[in-house]
């Protein structure tokens, strides 16, 4: 018999670790039954120092692991502010949540090779001090049990977004532009195991970046400096040329892909085919755009309706070159279904850990690559 309606907490805090997300969520019913609602979203903002030691590591900084360990404590910390800051936000006591799921910056991640067998990733959630903290069970490492299943690590949000979005007439994409854009495509009348998902490259990592060093601004803001420039067609399909733009899905990718080095060698391209500054801006927001656009359109149904999330889907220009690359698909902000448009990934992390504690493979195992399902996240009780 299904349960009585649940509230959890949804805690994520994406590769940009430009705040953590925090989203109440209620929850009725279990497994594929299972129905999910926002509450209440806020965004607690990442303290300055925080992040910039956040990047450093996820850049391939190689420090003591000391280093690191404090590093999580302080990232578990800030997830519990959070946590704290959306049950008073939202006037939810804590003795009526059910749980909490978490997702933290990821500071390493090696994919699945055949030399080396399953791949593995470092999360920086410190998932026992939430627990600790709040007095509530925390369900995290949902990237981490897939790796074990033989997958590439997600996105685990493909099973959430097969939840909140099915529909038995439309067929349905989910564009999550963060740091990293990625996409799960919920077919009309899909199954769970039928869903198609991906991480399609660069979200706003190039962007952000080349805002900071050539504009001296944290972001690119509604789009407009990039709407000023030109696309060097010559500096992007050299960029579109990338191997991981060609790899067949299963795929995933991560921060160290599109910064350091890369981010020199970017720089160097854009010198070489004598790319002025907004003209730069401009080919790295089409860049996403396309990215998304090909993946999307590499299957074998087009979908009736585009849902773009994640901090990127603020973006103007970005969300209007995607919806035009994607035209006559109908393209919507997450707004439309009731969820703020940060909030996509802090209500997956929610459903998650539902289904965490309930014990059920909320696993959408083909789309990663895994063995088979499992069910995903280690429990912390306090």
């Amino acid at each position: 018999m299904a349960k009585k309606e649940r509230t959890f907490v949804g805690l994520y805090c994406g590769p940009s670790a430009d705040g953590v997300d925090a989203a109440l969520v209620t929850v009725a019913g279990q497994g594929e039954k299972m129905k999910a609602k926002q509450a209440h979203f806020l965004c607690l903002p990442m303290p300055q120092p925080l992040r910039d030691r956040l990047h450093k590591v996820a850049s391939g900084w190689a420090g003591a692991a000391s280093d690191l360990a404090r590093l999580s404590r302080d990232v578990g910390a800030l997830l519990s502010r959070a946590c704290g800051a959306a049950l008073k936000a939202g006037r939810v006591p804590a003795k009526y949540v059910s749980g909490i799921g978490v997702m933290g910056p990821v500071a390493a991640y090696v994919p699945p090779t055949p030399s080396e067998g399953h791949g593995w990733a470092i999360a920086l959630d410190s998932a026992a001090t939430v627990a600790r903290t709040m007095r509530l069970p925390v369900a995290s490492g949902f990237e981490l049990s897939d790796l074990s299943a033989g997958g590439v690590g997600g996105p685990v949000w493909a099973w959430p977004d097969w939840l909140l979005f099915r529909d038995d007439r439309l067929s349905r994409v989910v564009v999550q532009l963060g740091a990293i854009a990625s996409i799960s495509f919920v077919g009309s009348a899909a199954a769970a195991c039928e869903v198609v998902a991906m991480d399609t490259g660069p979200g706003t990592i190039l962007i952000d970046a080349i805002t900071q060093r050539l504009f001296d601004r944290p972001m690119d803001e509604d789009g407009a400096i990039a709407a000023r420039g030109k696309v060097n067609e010559a500096l992007l399909n050299e960029l579109l040329a990338g191997e991981y733009f060609h790899r067949a899905p299963p795929k995933r990718t991560h921060w160290a892909d599109w910064s350091g080095a890369a981010l020199q060698r970017l720089e160097i391209m854009a010198g070489k085919h004598r790319s002025q500054a907004v003209d730069l801006m401009a080919t790295v927001t089409e860049l996403t755009a396309r990215t998304v656009a090909r993946d999307v359109l590499a299957r074998t149904e087009r979908p009736h309706e585009v849902i773009l999330a994640g901090g990127g889907a603020k973006n103007i220009h970005l969300a209007g070159r995607i919806r035009h690359l994607l035209s006559p698909c109908s393209t919507y902000a997450a707004e439309r279904y009731g969820l703020d448009v940060r909030a996509h990934g802090a209500v997956c992390c929610a459903v998650l850990a539902a289904a965490r504690l309930d014990e059920f493979p909320a696993h959408c195992h083909a789309a990663s690559g895994a063995e088979e399902p499992v069910v995903l996240g280690a429990l912390w009780v306090p």
